[in-house]
């Protein structure tokens, strides 16, 4: 697992697709391919977009550090001869922080907004996110959907730099999951679900051939992270 160097408590929204295997491919560092999602409601995808809203954040001894801070981070699932892993590919957000651990921050404007519309326990949300990036980069998002019962997932996920394959984190992670949408399981219960990305990086992942895979709210994602004993 390695060394215990904090905890960080989120809201999550993520979209997962399928897009050019040549393009990801590319992206990913020396001796790592592509391994697209084996099951589950993203089966089949090679990339994931989380728009995640950092609530909190404590480092090794307890302590709060930062501040809260809306990213967008790419990444993309892949192994190597040994095990696999999510590589971090770009991440969008608070330009005092990046490049960030992973040395693929870019500096942007990151706006979120999100309404709950509830009375007892029932209710609505609508999400959006949009990011205008200092180099052209662009993203817009809107989502709506019905509030329901999460379903409680506990897991283990490693994570590379894409830049740097040496540079890694093990996320162990509590979460609560609602899938809104699923190709492979037929599931579409979003309302007015829109995407655009554009610029950089996005523009030439994203040229009209992208196929949306699934969308899942994460309304509690609390993990505490590990690094190897030698980073």
């Amino acid at each position: 697992m390695g060394v215990y160097s904090g905890a960080a408590v989120e809201t999550r929204t993520v979209l997962t697709f399928k897009v050019r295997d040549d393009v990801v491919q590319k992206l990913l560092p020396e001796g790592w391919t592509l391994a697209p999602v084996a099951q589950g409601p993203a089966k089949g995808a090679n990339l994931s977009i989380v728009f995640a809203e950092r609530l909190a954040t404590i480092d090794q001894g307890g302590k709060p550090v930062g501040g809260e801070e809306a990213t967008v981070i790419l990444s993309v699932p892949a192994r190597n001869a040994a095990e696999t892993a999510f590589a971090i590919v770009e991440a969008y957000g608070d330009g005092e922080t990046a490049p960030g651990f992973y040395k693929v921050g870019k500096p942007a404007k990151v706006t979120v907004e999100r309404t709950l519309r509830a009375t007892n326990l029932k209710g609505s949300v609508e999400e959006t996110w949009s990011v205008a990036g200092e180099g052209g980069e662009q993203i817009a998002f809107q989502i709506g959907y019905e509030r329901s019962q999460p379903s409680r997932v506990q897991a283990d996920s490693r994570n590379v730099s894409a830049v740097d394959g040496r540079v890694r984190r093990t996320y162990r992670i509590d979460q609560g999951l609602v899938v809104l949408a699923s190709a492979p399981n037929g599931v579409d219960k979003a309302r007015g679900l829109t995407f655009r990305a554009s610029g950089g990086l996005l523009g030439k992942i994203f040229d009209g051939s992208q196929q949306l895979v699934s969308a899942v709210s994460l309304p509690w994602y609390s993990r505490q992270l590990y690094v190897p004993a030698s980073q």
